[in-house]
């Protein structure tokens, strides 16, 4: 059953629907016609189960239940052959005890990723906060907001939207533009940033990818050349199943370059990415590389791999003390920026898909640290429960000791600790 709280922020959702839809949805017939409308809507549960020596129990939180409620109005249209305008509207609202639990402990809102939505460091305000206090938070934006332009060879993007790079299954050191935590179980949208994208498709079949991303200081809110990010990756197929990638990139400050591949090679695919950051400290090289495979088995398709992750900016020692994270600057502020969300140096990982039926898909992930012999496994159940509508459950189960990453590091009180709690979800979408 919902809360008085979550049936009371649905309602702020429908009236924030209502403010937007007449931007999206026009009573002019010839009006909509000319413009590609849809929608969805998710309902997220989550329940946790921590230790009495945990922060949330510390915090009268022991087992907190988080409800999430998100609406996404999108409008497409294109202009003559080769304009074309994205606008994407999402509407949320949270009643989640994890939030009030949060906003006590000095240390979780940065390690635990919790912080209010806002667009302080983009180019662009696109994004309101209704109401953020207690257990309640609601907010709203514009998620896409861009123009684009394409003739033959080329495709220029300016606003708010979304580029992925990488070839990671679970770690993206590539992807450096907010990339997906390795757990998170609902990908179809990353969150968008203002930036000038151009695409320059070659004859031969490669392309060649440039991003700016201009950012401003959160502080005094001016345009920041050492805050902002310019990129560019070129894409190249050799023929006979094989792809590389070349990334060359000037990012908060730092130059970066990065080499990715994918190969096919006796029926497996093998992909992997090398990042190598030069800053004022010194040379950091992160890395990725994986291996996946797809058979049948029973009548029922299969796919699984196994893949490696090496952070160049992790702890390798297993020492996640206070102490010794505020000395790790490079790594928190990656995490901060959620750029990573590991602490340890080296991980492993491999996943399995089962599709039971065509409609129902079973994924099960599991992740060790490999320097402090703590795991995360995850089950995932993804059920195409009728027409336009899908179905996730699953469960995160973390295992470890006591200070590690998995089982709880250590909090900034003797014999408290953060994370390491086991939970279970439940998200219903509906598209329309």
């Amino acid at each position: 059953m919902i809360s008085s709280s979550v049936s009371r922020a649905a309602s702020l959702i429908s009236k924030l629907a209502c403010l937007v839809a007449p931007l999206i949805l026009s009573s002019s017939p010839a009006w909509a016609e000319n413009w590609n409308i849809s929608g969805q809507a998710k309902y997220f549960l989550s329940h946790s189960r921590y230790d009495v020596d945990n922060v949330f129990a510390a915090a009268g939180s022991r087992s907190p239940t988080d409800h999430h409620l998100n609406l996404r109005l999108s409008a497409s249209q294109r202009w003559g052959n080769r304009w074309d305008t994205v606008i994407h509207y999402t509407a949320s609202a949270l009643s989640a005890d994890s939030i009030e639990a949060a906003r006590s402990v000095a240390a979780l809102p940065t390690l635990a990723g919790y912080g209010s939505p806002n667009d302080d460091a983009r180019l662009f305000n696109l994004t309101s906060v209704v109401s953020d206090q207690g257990k309640n938070l609601q907010a709203h934006r514009f998620d896409r907001l861009s123009v684009g332009y394409s003739e033959t060879g080329y495709v220029f993007r300016f606003g708010r939207h979304a580029v992925s790079w990488g070839n990671g299954m679970i770690f993206q050191p590539m992807d450096i533009f907010n990339p997906f935590s390795p757990t998170t179980i609902d990908k179809e949208y990353k969150p968008g940033d203002d930036m000038a994208y151009l695409q320059n498709l070659l004859a031969s079949g490669n392309d060649l990818q440039s991003v700016l991303i201009p950012r401003r200081d959160i502080a005094s809110g001016d345009l920041r050349a050492d805050e902002s990010s310019l990129a560019m990756k070129y894409h190249h197929y050799t023929g006979g199943g094989a792809d590389m990638d070349f990334l060359a990139a000037r990012h908060y400050g730092e130059n970066l370059a990065g080499f990715g591949f994918a190969i096919d090679w006796q029926g497996a695919v093998i992909r992997g990415d090398l990042v190598n950051v030069w800053a004022t400290a010194g040379t950091t090289v992160s890395g990725v590389t994986s291996i996946n495979y797809s058979w049948v088995w029973s009548g029922h398709n299969m796919s699984g791999y196994g893949e490696y992750f090496r952070n160049g900016y992790g702890i390798s020692d297993g020492n996640y003390s206070a102490l010794a994270l505020t000395a790790n600057a490079a790594l928190m502020s990656r995490i901060s920026r959620r750029e990573i969300f590991t602490l340890g140096k080296d991980y492993v990982a491999g996943g399995i898909t089962i599709e039971a039926t065509p409609r129902w898909l079973l994924n099960a992930v599991l992740i060790n640290n490999m320097n402090d012999n703590s795991w995360l496994a995850q089950w995932v159940a993804n059920f195409d429960w009728q027409e336009n509508w899908t179905l996730l459950a699953g469960t995160n189960l973390p295992f470890g000791a006591k200070g590690t990453e998995y089982g709880g590091i250590e909090g900034a009180a003797s014999g408290e600790y953060i994370g390491g709690g086991k939970s279970m979800f439940l998200q219903i979408a509906h598209y329309f």
